[in-house]
């Protein structure tokens, strides 16, 4: 992935309003692994409940305001809807995203269940290992790569209301 900075980042935000965008607490990209990554995903710190993602799709920048909602207590393990890596029930997130324009203005969303560290990346080129033994699977890395661009641009033609 090509390098972001804070200010692409604020600017690309699809689904949050200016003032939103520049409230948005963005993490240090000084170390962020680019040439790992299909997309930037980050939590707030200091509210947990708030994160994003900033990717490119079609040459432009792209970043999506997401917002985790609460998880059943009954759930022992979970998938990530983008890299279909497995984790404790704590550590795959439900997350939401407002709909760009005015359908998200008038309250619409969608949402997936997503590595609560937003690693998906590199999760799936096994950079980072789950604490969850995980499935065997046939695929190699670049086909399990590619299988998380596809559900990525899924996610993101949702929140862009792309037909």
């Amino acid at each position: 992935m090509e390098p972001l900075t804070s200010d692409v980042i604020r600017a690309a935000f699809v689904n949050g309003t200016k003032g939103e965008a520049k409230r948005m607490r963005l993490p240090s990209l000084e170390s962020v692994p680019w040439a790992d990554l299909d997309f930037f995903g980050w939590r707030d710190p200091q509210s947990p409940a708030a994160g994003g993602l900033a990717l490119w799709r079609t040459g432009e920048p792209v970043a999506i305001m997401l917002r985790a909602t609460a998880r059943p207590a009954s759930a022992k393990q979970g998938m990530c809807s983008f890299c279909h890596t497995f984790h404790a029930s704590s550590d795959v997130a439900f997350m939401g995203a407002k709909l760009a324009g005015a359908r998200g203005r008038a309250g619409n969303t969608v949402a997936a269940a997503m590595c609560s560290d937003l690693a998906c990346s590199l999760y799936a080129r096994k950079l980072r290992q789950p604490s969850r033994v995980q499935p065997q699977e046939t695929i190699d890395i670049d086909a399990r790569v590619a299988r998380l661009v596809v559900n990525l641009d899924a996610f993101v033609a949702k929140v862009n209301d792309d037909r």
